[in-house]
């Protein structure tokens, strides 16, 4: 008789450690498939980012080369211009230029973050740089010469930017860039 009633509870105590054996499974691989979700979406919008043709300016495309050959210099990939990115940095500079300010958080656009956020523009990281000067060479001697500015230009998870130049009635020209890396 007493073994009778052990049978029953073994077998309860199978069961139970079965459930949650396969509970703890599934949720690792929802885990797994998550990432690899994750990591298709990422190749996707990097396809059709890389699909749309950016037009870049010659001071633009020139400040563009200086930065990619610094960062070539420092063993960092080039990064690539994104279409989007370039309409932001245009409306930021616009927008230094039209409100007489000279600040990373616009009294009307607010942060680079929003400005991203707003206009769709989905990222991991993201950083601006802000340059009032004359040319290409010197606005970028500028950043490279600043502690946090170089920071920017060397991260290694920035893939992406887009640059515009300005004429400015107080600095002559203003430079924005913006950088933006959609993987981890």
């Amino acid at each position: 008789m007493k073994i009778s009633r052990l049978k029953p509870g073994i077998l309860l105590i199978v069961v139970i450690f079965v459930l949650i054996e396969s509970i703890s499974l599934v949720t690792y691989r929802t885990a797994v498939l998550g990432q690899i979700e994750e990591n298709n979406t990422i190749s996707v919008i990097k396809t059709k980012i890389e699909l749309e043709e950016t037009i870049l300016r010659e001071e633009e495309q020139k400040t563009l080369d200086l930065i990619n050959e610094y960062r070539k210099q420092n063993g960092i990939k080039e990064l690539k211009p994104y279409f989007k990115l370039q309409d932001v940095a245009k409306h930021k500079a616009e927008d230094l230029v039209h409100n007489k300010y000279f600040a990373h958080i616009s009294p009307t656009l607010g942060t680079p973050f929003k400005m991203l956020k707003d206009n769709g523009i989905n990222y991991k990281i993201a950083g601006e740089n802000l340059a009032g000067s004359t040319t290409p060479e010197k606005a970028v001697k500028a950043w490279i010469s600043s502690t946090s500015h170089r920071e920017n230009i060397l991260e290694e998870r920035y893939e992406y930017t887009g640059i515009y130049v300005i004429e400015s009635p107080v600095y002559g020209k203003i430079f924005v860039q913006l950088f933006i890396g959609i993987t981890k």
